[in-house]
Formats: C-alpha cells, sequence, structure tokens
C-alpha cells in the first residue's frame, strides 16, 4: 500500500476517533487502568518518567529526553498538546509515530475493547493517543518512557500508568482554574495525585509553598521521597537567542559551562528540575555519565519555545498561553533583547486568563497586534482582545492594532518593524500551530 492511501487511512481514522474531552465528566482512570491490565500492562515493560505541572513539563521532558537518548537508551516521549500534527504526540527517539504504525496499534487495541464490552467511540482522542502511545512503545522496545499529564494530574488518562520509576512535578501555578481548581492549592492537589507507591518524586527547588506542602503531604501518604536540589544556584554565564551557559550547584550536583540548546530564562530554572531528576536517576544506579548529560543538553530542540523563525527582522515564536508562562516569557525576552522595541503578535483562546497575560506583556511592548486564532469554539476575536488591552491601566500605552489572522499580523509585524525591533509571536499553541501551517519553521525537522 502506497503512503498517500496509508496516510488517508490514518486521517480518516483519526477523524472518527471521538473529540470530546471525557476528562471533565468523570474519573476515567480506573476505566484506563483495567483496558491497561487487559493489554497486558505495557507500561511494565520500560522504565517510566511521568511529570505532571502546570508549566515547564515539555521543556523538563524534552531535556531529560535527549541525555537519556545522548546515554544510548531508547526513548519515548507522549507530550501534548501536538503544533501541528497529532502524530508530534507520540516520539521515539524523536521520531514522529508513523501513520502505518499508529493503524497497526489501533487495531492491535480494538480486540481487547471488544472483549470488554467496549466500543472505540468509549475512548476519548487523548485516551487513545495514550493508550496507542504505551502499546507502540512497548512494540519499540524501548528502555524509558517520559510521559507527560495533559490537564491536571489526578484524572488524566496518563494517571493509568501503574508504577512511574520517577515522577516529577514541575512549576505549579494557575491555569484551568474551571477544571482543576480556583487556588495553587486546589491545583496541586490534582497534580500531586500522580504520586504512587514506590515512586521517587522530584520538584522544583523554588516550587510555590502553597503547591509544596499538598505534595509534601501526598508523598508522605504514599510512603515515597520527596526530592529538591538544596542550596541551589544556577548562574547563567552567557545567554543568546540560540541558547545560555550555566553554571549549576546544589547539595545534589555541581556543573560548569553547561551548553544548553534551550533559550530563555524559564528554561534555566526547568534546568535545575532536570539536573535534580538525573541526580535522582544515578542514586537509582541508571546509568549516565557526565558526557551524555552534556551532550542531551546541549543538543536539545523544543518546538514553540521562544523559537527563532527569521533573523531579519528578528522574529521569535513561543507558546506561553497562561499569565505564569508570560511572566516568564516576557522577563527572558527583556533580557535576551534589552535595547530591542518589541512588537508583539499576540492571539488567545477565550478561556485563559489573557487579562492578566496583558496586564504583564504591556509595559513590554511598543507595538500590540492581536489576531484570532484558528479555534472557532475557544478562540477570542482579535477586536476583543484589543479592547481588552486598550482599556487596562498600564504605565506603558502601546500601539494596539487587529489583524484578522496570524499572516496578516505578521505581514502588519513586518511593516512595524524597524533595525531596532524584535517581533515576539505568542498567546496559544494554536498560534504556534498556524504559523507552521503557513510555512514557517516552528518544528523542528524530525519527522
Amino acid at each position: 500500500m502506497d503512503s498517500a492511501t496509508i496516510q488517508q487511512q490514518y486521517e480518516t481514522l483519526v477523524g472518527q476517533l471521538n473529540q470530546a474531552m471525557l476528562v471533565t465528566k468523570h474519573d476515567r482512570v480506573p476505566l484506563l487502568r483495567r483496558i491497561m491490565a487487559h493489554l497486558g500492562q505495557p507500561d511494565r515493560y520500560f522504565h517510566v518518567s511521568h511529570l505532571a505541572g502546570t508549566n515547564g513539563k515539555g521543556s523538563t521532558g524534552a531535556m531529560l529526553a535527549s541525555i537519556l537518548q545522548a546515554q544510548g537508551y531508547r526513548v519515548g516521549r507522549f507530550s501534548s498538546p501536538a503544533i501541528n500534527d497529532d502524530r508530534e504526540q507520540l516520539q521515539v527517539d524523536g521520531q514522529w509515530i508513523s501513520p502505518a504504525d499508529f493503524i497497526d496499534t489501533y487495531h492491535e487495541i480494538v480486540p481487547v475493547l471488544t472483549n470488554m464490552g467496549l466500543t472505540p467511540a468509549a475512548i476519548s482522542i487523548f485516551e487513545w493517543y495514550f493508550l496507542i502511545g504505551m502499546v507502540w512503545f512497548r512494540n519499540q522496545a524501548i528502555d524509558w518512557a517520559i510521559v507527560e499529564a495533559g490537564l491536571g494530574g489526578q484524572y488524566d488518562a496518563t494517571n493509568a500508568l501503574a508504577g512511574p520509576q520517577l515522577t516529577i512535578v514541575t512549576k505549579i501555578a494557575l491555569d484551568h482554574q474551571k477544571i482543576l481548581g480556583k487556588s495553587i492549592t486546589a491545583i496541586a492537589h490534582n497534580k500531586s495525585k500522580i504520586i504512587k507507591p514506590k515512586t521517587q518524586v522530584v520538584t522544583l527547588a523554588d516550587q510555590n509553598p502553597a503547591a509544596l506542602t499538598v505534595l509534601k503531604a501526598e508523598a508522605d501518604r504514599q510512603g515515597v521521597p520527596l526530592t529538591q536540589a538544596k542550596q541551589l544556584q544556577l548562574t547563567v554565564v552567557q545567554s543568546t537567542i540560540d541558547g545560555s551557559i550555566v553554571d549549576a550547584t546544589s547539595d545534589l550536583f555541581t556543573w560548569s559551562k553547561l551548553q544548553l540548546g534551550l533559550v530563555g530564562g524559564y528554561q534555566v530554572q526547568n534546568l535545575g528540575l532536570v539536573l535534580t531528576a538525573v541526580a535522582v536517576l544515578q542514586q537509582q544506579r541508571v546509568k549516565l555519565s557526565d558526557e551524555a548529560i552534556r551532550a542531551g543538553l546541549r543538543q536539545v530542540t523544543l518546538p514553540g519555545r521562544l523559537t527563532v523563525l527569521q533573523r531579519q527582522p528578528l522574529i521569535l515564536a513561543d507558546g506561553a498561553h497562561n499569565p505564569d508562562g508570560m511572566q516568564a516569557l516576557v522577563k527572558s525576552v527583556q533580557a535576551l533583547l534589552p535595547q530591542r522595541q518589541l512588537i508583539w503578535v499576540v492571539g488567545v483562546l477565550r478561556d485563559k486568563d489573557y487579562q492578566t497575560m496583558l496586564t504583564t506583556l504591556l509595559p513590554a511592548a511598543t507595538v500590540l497586534i492581536t489576531n484570532t486564532p484558528a479555534n472557532p469554539e475557544r478562540a477570542l476575536p482579535a477586536a476583543q482582545l484589543a479592547q481588552t488591552a486598550t482599556a487596562l491601566d498600564s504605565p506603558n500605552k502601546p500601539v494596539v492594532l487587529v489583524a484578522a489572522d496570524i499572516q496578516a499580523a505578521l505581514n502588519l509585524a513586518q511593516q512595524e518593524a524597524t533595525e531596532n525591533s524584535a517581533i515576539i509571536v505568542t498567546g496559544s499553541f494554536y498560534v504556534m500551530r498556524e504559523l507552521q501551517q503557513q510555512g514557517w519553521q516552528v518544528l523542528p525537522d524530525d519527522r
């Protein structure tokens, strides 16, 4: 069968999957655990690191996967959201699952569901990707799986994992409050429920104190250790739009002049977490040499995180989509490009806290160009975002312009740009997806 036919079959199959987000309905995890058991517990065939948190999961997972790969391990990654093609969510050693493998794995799972009295439609698309991922990883004979929770933790499909060797909790902040809870404590409670007996938990040295209290209590309840780096010092020796050089010391490690392929101050915070995770893995007798750690960090790439799209005029893209992410982005851009006039191209979803995001962004903007992301159900109209920005009481009043879509917004931004400008495209992963579809190189060539 030729590849075009297989691609068509794949697209037809994905189109038939249940697009509903069932995580909000009721606890689906017990059902998924039963399915995993009937599938012969595929996640028992490899080591697992399970990640939850509001921001930083993608970066942390990418760094850890890159280090394990540099050591020679075969590494599977389950991460979301995809930027352009849902197959991005499932990778082995940086290669996306092929349409043929996706179809074959789906058909391997369906008879198991049938035996359980379930139809394929009883499983949501995210749950399907998780199940297909775990069975595909087993079939690919991977050594390690880096699995990111999609939403929260407690009711997330990934919580059907049986026994992760390592549980990593990244920065906990406010996002998805309608689903996860209105406070940091409530959100942390939801995410802490991925902690299971026999795992080891690692979290940021400067995790939110309210969140840390919850994580510690859950680790105690499960009788497992929670590790943070103490006396952590991260010194950025050099920082450019192509990466950073960092010295890192704590009670667990001492590193000098680590080259990090990711850009932005917030990535340095994630680096501290990754080095802590690596130290814990080494305590667990996982072979990770200094050379592999350095090579993995140097080679790591991450689409849609301060990605350089063009150098003249300079255009950067970042998927920041909540207040915490926006604050980190603004700080990074101001540090990296202190003399530049910043032109922001922003599109957001209406269910996000875009008012707080704008409050952070406006003081750092010369021009703000709003656009409407291509998500009919959830997109906030560009005019409404512009109106909100104009109404906000900000010490800095940038020029606010409205564009119909991302390409119109970028054309406008380039007209406004001078030699001293930088254009930053942000607000949503859907905006990153549109950029990729318009031919901008947001994704690395690893398909």
